[in-house]
């Protein structure tokens, strides 16, 4: 079997979709090795260099066209016209690309689709019912292909986002005081910390939640928000002004991956905030959670989620603010919780998920 994984994506990049994507090449890639190939748009970065992959250098302009005119030349040059080769993507556009050219050519290719979210339009059924297999991010997901797509569930594979653990475990090693230190963060609040971007697809992540609810902790309790753009830090300062908690708020701009860890490891606490908005209860399960548990800090998160016991309900206030304020005061109990996640942790490494993907292929 040959899989060959196709984005629309240009590296180097710091947005979520292209680290998922490009994390989930990196294990394909020590899995198959010569019998994997990834392509990405653009010039190849050193990042990439180790691995087989393919330029893809299309005009900027009308991409979506030329990737369609492009595709099946491709496939006819490279003999990627069989049953052993595997197209694998979660790109909607590619994804039809190649379900367009296998009915139309009559190619033997298979269609591996990794499902994020539904589309809401002609996509979501025309990909779906032509993909020989389908990866689900969550068992909610899985019901909405079933019900949605009438898709048989035998031919969908639940396996959530994952999460290299090592980087994590080498950030252990230096003590939460001098990552503070390190990051002129204060030593002697107990931090609340939500880092990650502060919207998805324009819909906000209930950092506004996060900062009424400090009107109900204590002076000891500070929130540290990293992870937004100049607009959205300037429009969360104004929201804490008018709760008069801006004092007790830190505002930091997007970071650099490994900067992010060693924020999530400088918090006593960390938060998923999400709003009880269709996105948010559809479709996550965000990559978050395990970099989170990764990090071996206690979770607080919306009850929209599904792991551990520190919920709330989301968009109110009061009710975070009750469960970080338990949490605060069971500590003891709270730590050996996140000390768990982080060997729980090792069951969702990007790693078991390729490892998990083939194995459904295969069988």
């Amino acid at each position: 079997m040959k899989l060959i994984y196709l984005t629309s994506q240009k590296y180097p990049s710091a947005k979520t979709d292209p680290f998922f994507v490009k994390s989930m090449a990196l294990a394909f890639s020590e899995i198959l090795g010569k019998d994997f190939l990834f392509l990405v748009r653009g010039d190849i970065p050193d990042e990439l260099k180790h691995i087989n992959v393919m330029s893809v250098k299309l005009p900027k302009r009308f991409r979506t066209a030329s990737y369609f005119f492009w595709m099946p030349f491709l496939i006819m040059f490279r003999k990627w016209n069989s049953p052993e080769t595997v197209f694998f993507s979660s790109d909607p556009y590619l994804l039809s690309t190649l379900v367009f050219w296998r009915k139309i050519l009559n190619f033997k290719y298979r269609i591996c689709s990794d499902w994020h979210q539904l589309f809401g339009d002609w996509r979501d059924k025309y990909i779906a019912i032509n993909s020989d297999y389908l990866i689900s991010t969550s068992e909610r997901l899985k019901e909405m292909l079933v019900s949605v797509c009438k898709i048989n569930p035998s031919k969908i594979l639940v396996s959530y986002g994952g999460v290299d653990p090592y980087p994590f475990y080498e950030k252990s090693k230096i003590k939460k005081t001098d990552l503070r230190e390190n990051l002129n963060l204060p030593k002697n609040q107990f931090l609340v910390g939500y880092v990650g971007s502060f919207t998805s697809i324009g819909i906000k992540k209930g950092i506004d939640t996060m900062i009424e609810a400090l009107s109900f902790l204590g002076e000891d309790i500070s929130m540290v928000f990293v992870g937004g753009s100049k607009r959205e830090m300037e429009e969360y300062r104004l929201l804490a002004e008018k709760n008069e908690v801006n004092a007790k708020c830190i505002f930091i701009k997007k970071q650099p991956f490994a900067k992010v860890i060693e924020y999530e490891m400088a918090m006593d606490i960390l938060v998923i905030p999400y709003p009880d908005k269709p996105h948010f209860r559809d479709y996550g399960f965000p990559m978050k959670v395990w970099e989170y548990m990764a990090s071996g800090r206690p979770i607080v998160y919306s009850n929209l989620e599904i792991i551990g016991e520190n919920f709330f309900t989301p968009g109110d206030a009061s009710s975070l603010a009750s469960v970080i304020t338990s949490t605060y005061q069971q500590m003891e109990l709270a730590e050996k919780t996140a000390e768990q996640n982080s060997k729980d942790v090792q069951a969702y490494t990007w790693e078991v998920r390729t490892e998990s993907i083939l194995n459904f292929i295969q069988k």
